[in-house]
């Protein structure tokens, strides 16, 4: 189906989040509305957020009908709320996506007036309308559909090509305690021929350089990396276990050691790591028991079990959906056309 040059695109989104600013780097027009979180207890917070959200779907309203839209795609999260909701008082069709294993609140709630729910993991399909549910996988990056060699990769990042490399991740933020228990790790994980990649986020960085600074060229530590040559580069990854993690390394065929947030809704990371270790992809350590001579263990026995390493590879690369994208947009415009 061709999905190009007859589609516009509008970004709707939070006027205080990073939506803005991800927009105009895909060329993408963007339009704000006013929303903020809730939460489950009575307050004034949750009376200014209720207000917000009232005041945003009249200006959703506005902004639906002076592009024309048919169709409206949402990802969760409260100004999601507003824009949909617009989108149901003016008749137009409604598609939601749901990332992670455990469904959010608002999706939860946005299903009911959605027509179709696109879904990351077969599993989470059983909390929506059936009839409703299409599993499409979660939409990443085009880029990682033809990542670099390894060598390649290795090559371009100053990185050591017959080394055996570690890459760390902890999210656009960073992750501190993935910091920590690495940096603890990695005096008894040296052996001369293992590389360390570790992105530890912008205010993290100076500490994290700080610890290290004993552990020379073999142990690399960035507030930012790219994320994609990144991954192209590495044997092993140890990160997060948000859906676009995942599905980023399942794209770039890595086997992986997930250590959860453990704060997310409904442990919802957690769900998500299970999904790859129920397939053979990966290695899961909740936050609470994991420590960094468990990470040294684990490390050294994957270091020294090549064709282990490469099963788990192999499992990841087969979870892989690059199309995903393809199929939520095929989705939009199926209904559009009906």
């Amino acid at each position: 189906m061709d999905i190009g040059p007859d589609v516009e695109l509008l970004f709707v989104g939070s006027s205080h989040g990073p939506e803005r600013a991800l927009a105009a780097d895909a060329g993408i027009p963007f339009k704000a509305v006013p929303s903020s979180s809730l939460t489950r207890a009575l307050s004034v917070r949750n009376a200014v957020s209720l207000a917000r959200l009232a005041a945003g779907v009249p200006r959703a309203r506005r902004i639906l009908k002076s592009f024309g839209a048919r169709v409206v795609i949402g990802t969760g999260g409260y100004t999601t709320a507003a824009v949909l909701l617009a989108a149901r008082t003016l008749g137009m069709k409604i598609v939601i996506h749901e990332q992670n294993a455990v469904p959010g609140r608002t999706n939860l709630w946005l299903a009911r007036i959605a027509d179709r729910v696109c879904v990351t993991f077969e599993s989470s399909a059983s909390y929506f309308d059936s009839r409703k549910v299409v599993v499409t996988g979660m939409p990443i990056r085009e880029v990682f559909s033809r990542l670099p060699a390894k060598a390649e990769a290795r090559r371009a990042l100053g990185l050591r090509e017959d080394a055996f490399t570690i890459l760390i991740i902890g999210g656009s933020q960073g992750a501190r305690r993935l910091n920590e228990l690495m940096l603890g790790a990695w005096p008894l994980l040296d052996d001369g021929a293992t590389q360390v990649l570790h992105q530890v986020g912008e205010r993290n960085v100076e500490e994290a350089r700080a610890a290290a600074e004993e552990f020379g060229k073999s142990y690399r530590v960035e507030a930012y990396l790219d994320t994609p040559a990144a991954m192209a580069a590495a044997d092993l990854v140890i990160c997060r276990s948000g859906a676009s993690t995942i599905y980023e390394v399942a794209a770039a065929g890595l086997p992986s050691i997930l250590i959860p947030y453990p704060f997310a809704y409904a442990d919802h990371q957690k769900r998500n790591a299970e999904y790859l270790v129920e397939h053979g992809a990966a290695i899961l350590c909740e936050e609470g028991m994991c420590s960094s001579r468990w990470l040294v263990d684990i490390v050294r026995e994957l270091r020294e079990a090549p064709e282990r390493l490469a099963a788990m590879a192999s499992a990841s690369a087969a979870l892989a959906r690059p199309d995903a994208a393809r199929k939520v947009a095929e989705v939009a415009v199926d209904l559009c056309a009906n």
